[in-house]
């Protein structure tokens, strides 16, 4: 009888850990959703403002001098 609650507890520490791993990419799935939404809207805002792509234009600059 020891042997059954011993798989019972690896099934469920299992399962619990799956859910764990899955909420964790659901999360910062949403975090980077949400940090390239800011983002986009701030060069919006500046593109308006400016009444010029240069803010856009500028911000790719940057990002193509990182990689």
């Amino acid at each position: 009888m020891r042997k059954g609650k011993s798989m019972v507890d690896i099934v469920s520490y299992t399962l619990v850990s799956i859910t764990c791993f899955c909420f964790r990419l659901v999360v910062s799935f949403q975090r980077a959703h949400i940090h390239y939404c800011r983002k986009q809207t701030t060069l919006v805002r500046r593109s308006v403002s400016t009444k010029t792509t240069a803010p856009v234009l500028a911000e790719y600059e940057v990002l193509k001098s990182r990689k």
